[in-house]
């Protein structure tokens, strides 16, 4: 018997250092990530050939934008668009393009190019905590939590700085993605006319459904069981909540997505194994059947995370400007 309950405590033990283990693994790799410099982010970006680097002889103004929720500025890069590239004669519009995690604005620049080919006015700009915009008061990553306020700040600036250059596209890929669908709410609140609106269009690449999901899903790829994984998950929650403030199902682009009407166009690869493709596919049949406003999604085939508008930019360009066109009325 006393062999017995010496195998049950050693065992529990190894359990409780199991999730204990995990649990802190989990918190350093989501929480505590290494941020990429300008550099070196600048430099994957050209040997990926990800754009041509003569985008980077055009004048862009590159101006501080203040944030107040981080008590911070925020390294913003702006280039205005080119009437005579449009048929117009005219600006077509304003794009608002947002990085991934870790990364810099370097990395918006391979969906710039189709709307500076297009003559739009263009703004990137470096997420709080990573490249040129330090995090401030509020430690990131947020996973869209907090930089939906970033998000809010640039936004301000840019219809400012381009007044009447409808319509204003915001894009985001993966938590660049989650960032602009949890602004949805606070651009484009339900129950105000379209007028109100800060901008027009959403359209999101590669985006979680919430980081409570995204951590189940890469413990799942990493074959480990629930028994294991979700008491450390729901432990990383707790926490997140003593630390920073907010649980894993807080930062959810799922149930922001839902509560604004604004036209939102979903992208994923169909080969993404870092965001599960099905999570695009969720929310977009979600917010299709509540009715909560235009909604389109675009599987890219053969493309894995964040790389559908390098596999086949024509069908990436193409659904977004057909999505501008059909909801927002230009192109």
């Amino acid at each position: 018997m006393a062999v017995f309950f010496l195998i049950i405590g050693i065992s529990a033990g190894m359990y409780l250092l199991l999730v204990a283990v995990l649990t802190l693994a989990g918190y350093i790799i989501m929480f505590r990530p290494r941020f990429h410099s300008l550099e070196y982010s600048l430099a994957q970006c050209i040997e990926r050939k990800e754009f041509d680097p003569a985008v980077l002889d055009l004048p862009w103004e590159t101006v501080s934008v203040f944030s107040s929720v981080r008590n911070a500025s925020l390294a913003v890069y702006a280039l205005a668009g080119n009437p005579g590239s449009s048929a117009s004669g005219v600006v077509p519009g304003t794009a608002v393009i947002l990085h991934g995690l870790s990364w810099t604005h370097y990395g918006a620049l391979k969906y710039a190019r189709g709307f500076i080919e297009k003559g739009w006015n263009t703004v990137v700009f470096d997420l709080g905590g990573h490249g040129a915009s330090p995090a401030g008061t509020i430690p990131a990553p947020a996973y869209g939590y907090y930089e939906k306020y970033d998000l809010d700040a640039v936004v301000d600036w840019t219809r400012s700085r381009f007044p009447g250059a409808v319509p204003l596209v915001l894009i985001g890929e993966s938590m660049g993605a989650a960032t602009v669908l949890q602004y949805a709410p606070l651009g484009a609140p339900a129950g105000t006319p379209r007028k109100e609106w800060k901008m027009d269009v959403v359209a999101a690449d590669c985006s979680y459904t919430s980081m409570k999901d995204a951590m189940g899903a890469r413990l799942k790829a990493l074959h480990i069981p629930d028994c294991i994984g979700i008491p450390a998950r729901t432990l990383v929650s707790f926490f997140l909540r003593r630390f920073r403030g907010y649980t894993l199902s807080d930062a959810s682009p799922e149930k922001a997505c839902m509560e604004s009407p604004v036209p939102i166009l979903f992208i994923h690869g169909e080969a993404d194994r870092y965001v599960p493709t099905k999570m695009s596919v969720e929310m977009a049949e979600k917010r299709t059947a509540a009715g909560s406003g235009p909604t389109e999604l675009v599987l890219v085939r053969d493309a894995s995370h964040a790389k559908s508008v390098l596999v086949d930019p024509g069908t990436w360009f193409g659904s977004v400007f057909d999505f501008i066109g059909k909801t927002a009325g230009r192109d």
